[in-house]
């Protein structure tokens, strides 16, 4: 239990095999730099997902998530900001 401001979104990009990034403008308004979670997921059925994902870039207004390798698939996001603390 918390009494601090905290914004989540969540979604998923599409990677076509192609890339090996893709960026994304949040809809969510984030006060400081969120923190955020990816994981790859074999979305297509072709056990191609066995990539790293990594946060590229991450400011209040967009992120830009890469991968290891270029692959096909889905990769899954959280972007959590907690506000601090107000002394």
């Amino acid at each position: 239990l918390s009494d601090k401001e905290v914004v989540i979104e969540v979604g998923s990009l599409y990677f076509d095999g192609t890339v090996d990034s893709v960026s994304y403008q949040f809809e969510a308004t984030f006060d400081g730099v969120p923190t955020i979670t990816a994981i790859a997921v074999d979305s297509e059925g072709n056990s191609d997902a066995n990539v790293n994902v990594f946060v590229s870039e991450v400011t209040t207004q967009q992120t830009t998530l890469a991968t290891s390798q270029k692959f096909t698939g889905r990769v899954h996001f959280h972007v959590i900001y907690i506000a601090p603390t107000i002394s």
